[in-house]
C-alpha cells in the first residue's frame, strides 16, 4: 500500500497548473499518436496506386500483317485508358524523361518502335518475343520500384491477355492440327473420286442400257400401233359379221355336242367293216371329247360379244399404243439425261483427282516444325511480350534504399536525446551581457559538436560496415552534418521556448514527419493530410537529397534541398535568438517553472 500511495504523491505533483494536465494526457496519447499517425499514413498505398503518376510513350511505328496495318502500341494505349490501375500519362519521350528527372513521373512505360513488328511474327514458325521498357529511378523512392514489380505483373497480364487472344486464338491455329487436317481432307478427296469414277462408269452403263430400253421402246410402240392399226381398221367388220358368228359358233357347238354324244355301242357299228373311215370317226369322236369344254366357253363368249364391247375393246387397244409412244419419248428423255450424267460424273471425277493432288502437295509444303522449333513458338506464343526493367539510378539492395529515411530518423532523434542531457543555454550568460544571439548559439553549439560526431559515426559504420557505397561520398557527409546541425537548432529551439514540453514537441514532430516525408512510399498514396505537411518539414528535403547523393540523380534537386535545408537553419537560430532575448525577462516562472524534466 506504501508504493500505491507513493504513485498517487507523483500523481499529484501535476495538479495546479494546465500544462502539466497537458504533459500527463500527451504520454497518455503518446501510443495512439505515434501509432494512429503511422498507421493512417500508411494503411492501404496500394489500394492508392491510381494516383501515383506514371508516364506512358508510345513509340510503336506500327507493322503490316496478311495486307493489313498492325498497331498493337495504339491497341496498348487504348487498354491501359480503360484500367486506370496507374496515375497514366500519355506523352513524348522528352517529357517523360523530364518529368522522371523532376521526380513529377515515378517511372515510366515505354513501347518501342519496332512493338508491332515483333508481334507480327506470331504469325510465323519462327515468332519473335516483343518487348515493353519500364524506366525506374530509385532517386524517385526505393519503396516505388517494388510497387513497380506488382504493376509489371499486372501490364504483363493485361498485354498477354490482349495479344494471345487477337493473335495466337483468333489468327493462328495449331500448325500440326492443320497439317493432320489438310492430309484427312486429302484423303477424303481421294475417296471422292474413287466414288466419282464409280459413279462414271455406273453412268455409262445406264446411258448405255437406257439406248437399248429405248430402241426396244420404239420397237414395241411400233408393234402395239400395227396391232392398233389393224384392230381399228376391222373393227366395223366384225361388228356387222356378229350376227353370222354367233350362228357358226351355235352350230360348231351342236356339232361338238353331237360328236361327243356318240357311245360305244354307236361308234362298234360304225366300225364293223373297219378301214380308214372307222378311224377317222373314232379320232373326231374323241376329239369332241376332250374340246367340248372349250367349244362351249368359246361359243358362251361369242355370244355375248356385243358392238359396244368390241368397240370398248378397241379404245383400250388404242390407247395402249398411245401409253407406248409416250414411253418411248420418255425413254429418249431419260437416255439423253444420262448421257450428261456421264459427262458431268466424267468432269466430277477429274475435278476430285485435281483436289485431292492439291490438297496433298499443300500438305507438303507445310514444314514440320522440329521439336526445338515447336518449344520456342510455344514458349513465345505463351508470353508474347516480355517486360525488360533498366533503372537510372539503381539502389540496388533494400537498406540502401531506405537509408536516406533511415538516417533521417536518426539525426532527428539526436536532437530529441542532446537536450535530455545538455542546458538549452547557459544561466550566467543569460543573465549576463553577452548578447542574445552568442547565448543562444552557446547553449547550441554543444549539441552541434556531438552531432557531427555523431552523424560521421553513423556514416561510417553504414558505409564501412553495411557497404552503404554512396555515389557522392562527399556530398552524403555533408548533407548529413547540415542536416545534424538544423536537427538540433530545431530541438534546442523548441526546449528553449517551452521548456520540457518542447521536448513533447520534438517526439511529436518525429512521428508527423517519419509519415509525410515520404520515405517508404509514394507521398500520393498517403492522405492528402500528409501530402499538404510535406514539403514544411525538413525531414522530407533530406530524405530527397540523400536519395540523390546515396543512388544518384538529379543534382538540381540535391542543391535545392541544401538551400532550404540552410534556410530551415538559419531561421531556427534566428528564433532561438529572439527567444533567448525574450528571457532574459526574469519572472517567478524562469525561477520556478511549471514542468521540469
Amino acid at each position: 500500500m506504501t508504493a500505491i500511495r507513493l504513485a498517487f504523491l507523483e500523481l499529484r505533483r501535476f495538479r495546479g497548473h494546465p500544462i502539466r494536465y497537458a504533459a500527463l494526457a500527451v504520454v497518455v496519447l503518446m501510443p495512439l499518436l505515434y501509432a494512429g499517425l503511422y498507421l493512417w499514413s500508411a494503411w492501404d498505398p496500394y489500394g492508392s496506386l491510381d494516383r501515383v503518376p506514371v508516364a506512358v510513350v508510345n513509340e510503336d511505328e506500327g507493322a503490316e500483317m496478311d495486307g493489313k496495318k498492325l498497331h498493337a502500341g495504339n491497341e496498348l494505349v487504348k487498354q491501359l485508358k480503360e484500367t486506370p490501375y496507374l496515375d497514366w500519362n500519355f506523352v513524348s519521350a522528352d517529357e517523360a524523361e523530364r518529368g522522371m528527372s523532376e521526380g513529377d513521373y515515378y517511372f515510366t512505360i515505354a513501347v518501342p518502335e519496332d512493338f508491332s513488328k515483333n508481334l507480327s511474327t506470331l504469325s510465323g514458325l519462327d515468332p519473335e518475343r516483343a518487348h515493353v521498357l519500364v524506366e525506374l529511378d530509385d532517386a524517385n523512392g526505393y519503396i516505388v520500384g517494388i510497387m513497380a514489380k506488382t504493376v509489371e505483373a499486372e501490364l504483363q497480364n493485361q498485354i498477354n491477355t490482349a495479344v494471345y487472344v487477337t493473335f495466337a486464338k483468333t489468327m493462328f491455329g495449331n500448325l500440326t492440327e492443320l497439317d493432320e487436317g489438310i492430309k484427312k481432307a486429302a484423303d477424303g478427296a481421294d475417296k471422292i473420286a474413287d466414288g466419282a469414277y464409280t459413279a462414271d462408269e455406273g453412268a455409262q452403263e445406264l446411258a448405255t442400257g437406257l439406248g437399248k430400253l429405248e430402241t426396244g421402246s420404239e420397237q414395241v410402240a411400233d408393234g402395239v400401233g400395227t396391232v392398233n392399226d389393224a384392230v381399228q381398221g376391222n373393227k366395223d367388220t366384225l361388228i356387222g359379221s356378229l350376227d353370222t358368228i354367233k350362228t357358226g359358233a351355235q352350230i360348231g357347238t351342236d356339232i361338238t355336242d353331237d360328236l361327243a354324244g356318240v357311245d360305244e355301242a354307236e361308234l362298234a357299228e360304225i366300225c364293223q367293216d373297219g378301214g380308214p373311215v372307222c378311224d377317222a370317226v373314232t379320232q373326231a369322236v374323241q376329239k369332241a371329247k376332250q374340246d367340248q369344254s372349250k367349244v362351249d366357253s368359246l361359243n358362251d363368249v361369242v355370244q355375248n360379244l356385243s358392238g359396244d364391247k368390241i368397240s370398248q375393246d378397241a379404245q383400250q387397244m388404242q390407247d395402249l399404243a398411245d401409253g407406248a409412244d409416250e414411253v418411248a419419248d420418255g425413254i429418249a428423255q431419260a437416255q439423253k439425261g444420262a448421257n450428261d450424267l456421264a459427262e458431268g460424273t466424267a468432269k466430277l471425277s477429274k475435278g476430285a483427282g485435281e483436289l485431292s493432288d492439291q490438297l496433298s502437295l499443300a500438305s507438303d509444303k507445310i514444314p514440320s516444325a522440329d521439336p526445338e522449333q515447336n518449344a520456342k513458338a510455344a514458349d513465345v506464343l505463351g508470353s508474347p511480350v516480355s517486360i525488360k526493367e533498366e533503372n537510372a539510378n539503381p539502389a540496388k539492395t533494400y537498406g540502401r534504399g531506405l537509408a536516406p529515411f533511415f538516417f533521417g530518423i536518426a539525426l532527428w532523434v539526436f536532437g530529441l536525446v542532446a537536450f535530455l542531457v545538455l542546458r538549452t543555454v547557459n544561466p550566467r550568460a543569460l543573465a549576463g551581457s553577452v548578447g542574445a544571439f552568442s547565448t543562444a548559439l552557446a547553449g547550441w553549439f554543444p549539441a552541434l559538436l556531438l552531432g557531427i560526431l555523431g552523424s560521421l559515426a553513423l556514416y561510417v559504420v553504414a558505409d564501412v560496415g553495411l557497404g552503404l557505397d554512396p555515389i557522392n561520398i562527399g556530398g552524403t557527409i555533408g548533407l548529413c552534418v547540415l542536416a545534424i546541425a538544423v536537427f538540433s537548432a530545431m530541438a534546442h529551439l523548441l526546449r528553449l521556448a517551452f521548456g520540457a514540453a518542447g521536448g513533447v514537441l520534438v517526439l511529436v514532430l518525429l512521428m508527423v514527419q517519419l509519415t509525410s516525408s515520404g520515405g517508404l512510399y509514394p507521398l500520393q498514396t498517403t492522405p492528402g493530410f500528409f501530402q499538404v505537411l510535406h514539403p514544411c518539414l525538413p525531414m522530407s528535403y533530406l530524405v530527397d537529397g540523400l536519395r540523390v547523393t546515396i543512388s544518384g540523380g538529379n543534382v538540381d534537386h540535391l542543391w535545392r534541398d541544401v538551400w532550404v535545408l540552410a534556410a530551415f537553419g538559419v531561421g531556427t537560430v534566428a528564433l532561438s535568438t529572439l527567444v533567448t532575448m525574450w528571457q532574459r525577462r526574469w519572472s517567478i516562472s524562469t525561477l520556478h517553472p511549471s514542468l521540469t524534466i
